[in-house]
């Protein structure tokens, strides 16, 4: 009886746990794309559906979005070549209300700028008790010397450093208020999923990002970079803003009325007030266009 009781229970197929679902569906319908975004690598591809089911495990508010956002979020993941996970730190699939949304890493921001041909990109938060001189101009000069052995304090700054295949060197310095200013702007910035959430980036990485993002605007890029700054800024209120311009008075004031208006990442030099949105395609990812 135990026999035949064993034999009728291991012939019963194991319900799919929602997951499990969810991977089978995106390899059915996506394995050829993704495998060709991996250049045909199997062992990356399966790394990436593995950092796909860590990405639900971790955030289980996932499965409650709409399956086509989170289906497309994952892919563009895929189409960048960067895996999803605050392990790997390239790349992040959030909730917002019930869609889910890409969101390049501190990480992957790196990844795509290496690829872009950069010989070295750099990135460090800057403490209080740390030695820190900056000096703009037309000889601009960053020294910085971290208190290693001490106490370093609250931190109050970042910078990132590029270096060109021609060898020269370019660098961009914000301070703390600058970058909350930019993390205002996150619309997944209270989630307890957020990479912006403190207990989820101990390191300051999105510090980081930051900066490196804001450096990017003044490097040569390719136009992978232009496509991922400018979906990444989709997790923004500024991507909804410039919809919503096309066909509106709105002001800028209205929209972020929480926010100063010149905390705008693309145009910081706007007057205070109810300034009109004016925000060209450029300065999202590009930033060559100046005012």
């Amino acid at each position: 009886m135990t026999t035949k009781d064993n034999s009728r229970d291991s012939g019963q197929a194991r319900a799919l746990t929602p997951i499990d679902s969810f991977k089978v569906a995106l390899s059915k319908q996506h394995q050829k794309a993704i495998t060709n975004f991996f250049r045909g690598d199997n062992e990356k591809v399966m790394k990436f559906m593995s950092s796909v089911v860590y990405s639900l495990q971790k955030t289980p508010k996932l499965l409650d979005c709409k399956r086509e956002t989170l289906i497309s979020a994952f892919m563009t993941c895929a189409e960048y070549e960067l895996y999803p996970s605050s392990v790997s730190g390239e790349a992040y699939v959030l909730p917002y209300k019930d869609e889910a949304q890409f969101q390049l890493g501190y990480q992957g921001v790196l990844t795509l700028l290496y690829r872009a041909g950069m010989k070295n990109v750099t990135a460090e938060v800057v403490h209080e008790h740390d030695e820190f001189d900056y000096q703009a101009g037309l000889n601009p000069t960053l020294i910085h010397r971290p208190n290693v052995f001490g106490e370093r304090g609250k931190a109050i700054g970042v910078y990132a450093v590029a270096t060109l295949s021609s060898g020269e060197k370019q660098f961009k310095v914000l301070g703390e208020k600058d970058v909350m200013k930019f993390r205002e702007f996150s619309k997944s910035k209270s989630s307890e999923y957020s990479p912006w959430n403190p207990k989820n980036d101990p390191e300051l990485s999105m510090w980081k990002k930051t900066a490196i993002k804001q450096l990017a605007k003044f490097l040569p890029k390719n136009s992978t970079i232009y496509e991922a700054f400018e979906k990444d800024n989709k997790d923004s209120r500024i991507a909804d803003a410039k919809l919503l311009a096309e066909n509106s008075d709105l002001k800028m004031g209205n929209l972020l009325k929480d926010n100063d208006n010149d905390n705008d990442e693309h145009n910081q030099e706007t007057p205070t007030g109810e300034a009109e949105i004016q925000i060209e395609e450029t300065d999202v990812a590009d930033g060559n266009k100046t005012k």
